[in-house]
């Protein structure tokens, strides 16, 4: 068997999938296309299906990873149109890097608001119970791209194994420092870079 990455949007209704049902998903799609993948071994096996990120549950992205392992060679013709609404096959193709190799992500942030944002981000929130991180320390690059109805925060933070923003804590500081008044938003994640600042695939 060989590796082959399969890339996807997970939009719409589909940023309402968690994680793990993403997983069922992707292991029913296949099965109904009738694609052979490699399974965990012992009393249970599993289809082995290995995702890039675990994205937050409600955030729209047009760039979603997940390796798998078949003997077949081709496979993008016979997956593109077996997945439900939402979840939109783009390629399929062997990979040339390792997942761990992803260092930093763009994300944009819809926002209405009342007032301008700031964009310094020298915001402490809290990641976790009893975790507090300064935002400026995770966002490497911040712009505003101005619109009729949403201000766009166009975002691109660490999300490596050793530094890792959910864009939903920007939100969160944002509102816990009265930074700004938001009155609706939504996230959706659009590229995905390596360690060299270089597109990943």
């Amino acid at each position: 068997m060989k590796s082959l990455r399969i890339k996807f949007e997970k939009t719409s209704l589909a940023k309402y999938i968690s994680h793990l049902d993403l997983s069922r998903v992707f292991a029913r799609s296949l099965a109904r296309a009738k694609i052979e993948i490699a399974h965990s071994e012992g009393f249970n096996p599993r289809p082995k299906i290995v995702f890039a990120s675990a994205i937050p549950l409600g955030i729209e992205s047009i760039c979603e990873f997940a390796d798998i392992k078949t003997p077949e060679t081709q496979i993008f013709e016979k997956i593109k149109n077996v997945f439900p609404e939402g979840i939109n096959i783009l390629e399929a193709y062997e990979p040339e890097n390792n997942f761990k190799d992803i260092d930093r992500t763009r994300f944009h942030i819809f926002i209405k608001t009342f007032s301008e944002i700031d964009k310094s981000f020298d915001i402490t929130v809290e990641k976790k119970p009893g975790i507090n991180i300064n935002l400026k320390d995770y966002i490497l690059e911040s712009n505003i791209i101005k619109s009729s109805e949403y201000d766009i925060l166009d975002v691109v933070v660490k999300t490596n194994q050793e530094m890792y923003l959910n864009p939903e804590n920007i939100i969160k500081g944002l509102k816990a420092n009265n930074i700004t008044e938001i009155e609706d938003y939504f996230i959706k994640k659009t590229e995905v870079y390596d360690k060299n600042n270089k597109i990943f695939a």
